[in-house]
């Protein structure tokens, strides 16, 4: 069996986070990041960054960051979170701002071709169950299953909507999200 090609996403997504740690934490941070992470995380806009990479480096945030000690499941939660809240301080976020308040569904339903601009052999597939309902299928990602979790929470918090997100692992590496909102 042919193994699945190495997932990544896009350096300037990952220099985001690295941005946000640096406006919170400073030089100091940085340091302490790299530290942590154990090499440089210096990367370019266009650089593919493995998406094991961005995890560990997220998580290690996450935990800086926290005013409390994390389990792993919290931390992993936490890291998609600030996965989101980074995501809107990015070019493709503010092309997509003026439609999430509008059509909260809409932009869900287009993950794929959102995907297609962050992420590289990664696939995200939207499922429209009817009403305020759509699931989301990723395939070939190194995220852990909270990670995507606390991502969409995040999302459903910024667009002010109360509802839930279901996990639900299939395999390693494919994942569904099942997003309710009212």
């Amino acid at each position: 069996m042919e193994e699945a090609p190495r997932p990544t996403i896009r350096g300037m997504f990952v220099r985001s986070h690295i941005k946000s740690l640096e406006s919170v934490r400073g030089t100091a941070g940085l340091n302490e990041l790299q530290k942590r992470f154990g090499r440089p995380v210096n990367y370019s806009s266009g650089d593919h960054v493995p998406i094991a990479d961005e995890v560990k480096i997220l998580e290690h945030i996450a935990e800086m960051v926290s005013s409390r000690p994390l389990s792993r499941e919290e931390r992993e939660e936490e890291a998609g979170k600030l996965h989101f809240r980074n995501f809107t301080q990015t070019p493709l976020w503010n092309l997509l701002r003026p439609i999430i308040g509008v059509n909260q569904k809409f932009v869900l339903m287009q993950s794929a071709r959102i995907a297609h601009y962050v992420f590289h052999n990664v696939e995200f597939i939207s499922q429209d169950l009817g009403g305020n309902n759509v699931k989301i299928t990723l395939f070939n990602n190194d995220y852990p299953l909270a990670h995507f979790k606390g991502f969409f929470k995040e999302w459903l918090l910024y667009a002010g909507l109360r509802g839930t997100v279901e996990a639900t692992a299939h395999t390693r590496g494919r994942y569904e999200y099942a997003i309710s909102w009212l």
